[in-house]
């Protein structure tokens, strides 16, 4: 909690700082967009609570939203571009080249994720830790067309940055209404996202763990999905 405490106390102070100029901000954002969805360096940049953070600062210093949400979806949709680029530029030779081949399970595993969705991957990947920072980068290797890529880059990006930033928004305002911190904005915002990227993506599993209690129609989806989910991982 300590850790929590005063990684909450950092990030608040720097966003903070960077809030009392406007426009400064507006780019921190962008900047901080573009990082978390390059190639495998997404990894090591903290975008949830961050972005759970600005919201909350748009709703404590009422703040112009429109240029912030567009200036975080910007970056999501030129963050996974240059990954995009990465990987089509170099390939299968991207498993040789530092700091990529320190990380070939993460790699075959994007693989395996966009071979299974296609398209899809792209939009799905986005919302799941890990895979966001490589499966646009697998799209490059696999010659995904560029442009149905950038159509769902575009879409998925919206929608990214829609549910990173609002929940922050109506936790602050509603943590706020009840006298509590914005620190729990990001112990809240970030559970209850995980919670829904889980049950998005995990969902057929979820209700066939549940299917034994759900009489013949839960043996029904049992016969009609445990052979599919057992296949595809799903």
């Amino acid at each position: 909690m300590d850790f929590l405490h005063a990684i909450t106390d950092w990030m608040s102070l720097v966003m903070e700082t960077a809030a009392q100029n406007y426009w400064w901000f507006v780019f921190l954002v962008f900047l901080v967009c573009v990082g978390e969805a390059v190639f495998i360096a997404g990894l090591l940049v903290p975008s949830l609570p961050i972005l759970l953070l600005v919201g909350g600062l748009i709703a404590t210093k009422n703040l112009n939203f429109w240029p912030i949400f567009l200036a975080a979806t910007a970056g999501g949709i030129v963050g996974d571009a240059i990954s995009y680029w990465i990987g089509y530029f170099l390939k299968d030779r991207i498993k040789t080249v530092w700091p990529f081949k320190h990380y070939l399970p993460l790699i075959a595993r994007g693989e395996i994720f966009f071979q299974r969705h296609g398209g899809k991957a792209i939009f799905i990947g986005r919302f799941i830790t890990g895979l966001k920072a490589v499966v646009p980068g697998i799209a490059g290797m696999l010659g995904m067309n560029w442009g149905y890529f950038t159509f769902i880059n575009v879409i998925s990006a919206f929608v990214w940055a829609a549910t990173h930033i609002l929940p922050g928004m109506f936790l602050t305002q509603w943590l706020e209404s009840i006298g509590l911190s914005l620190e729990l904005v990001l112990i809240f915002g970030t559970l209850i996202l995980t919670a829904v990227f889980v049950i998005i993506h995990y969902w057929k599993r979820i209700v066939l763990f549940f299917a034994p209690w759900m009489g013949e129609y839960g043996k029904s989806l049992q016969a009609r999905w445990a052979k599919t989910t057992e296949e595809s991982g799903h």
